[in-house]
């Protein structure tokens, strides 16, 4: 996952990720992930969709440290959110993580697809595993 610099830092690590819930949102637009995005960089794609954001739970973080990278992963029942589309609504082109529901609040971290998901009916679905590493 990228991680946009300027408005995670104090989310570094699983002490900081213990702080607040987050929420994991889907975005429309051909938006390029890099450092100074903001939270408004980003469209939601919440037509038709649950759910609308997943909540990244304060508490839910697990993480490790390697060779001076530290990864801290979203440790949910399965390890991965699932976003299931009830009608056709497009290109989704990847995730962001926010402080606020929605895509409010401030950026915490966002990636990019590698190749954008095509949603095209209903009972589509789109899976994330999160996972944030810190260098």
């Amino acid at each position: 996952m990228a991680i946009t610099p300027d408005e995670s830092r104090s989310f570094a690590g699983t002490a900081g990720l213990s702080k607040a819930h987050t929420y994991l949102s889907l975005y429309t637009n051909d938006q390029t992930v890099g450092a100074g995005a903001v939270v408004g960089s980003f469209t939601k794609g919440e037509t038709s969709v649950s759910p609308v954001n997943a909540t990244l739970y304060s508490g839910s973080w697990g993480g490790a440290n390697s060779n001076g990278t530290f990864t801290a992963t979203q440790l949910t029942t399965a390890g991965t959110f699932t976003f299931t589309y009830s009608a056709s609504v497009g290109t989704i082109f990847g995730y962001a993580i926010s402080t606020g529901t929605g895509l409010t609040g401030n950026l915490v971290a966002a990636e990019r697809f590698g190749t954008p998901q095509d949603v095209t009916a209903s009972g589509d679905k789109i899976s994330v595993v999160v996972k944030l590493a810190v260098v």
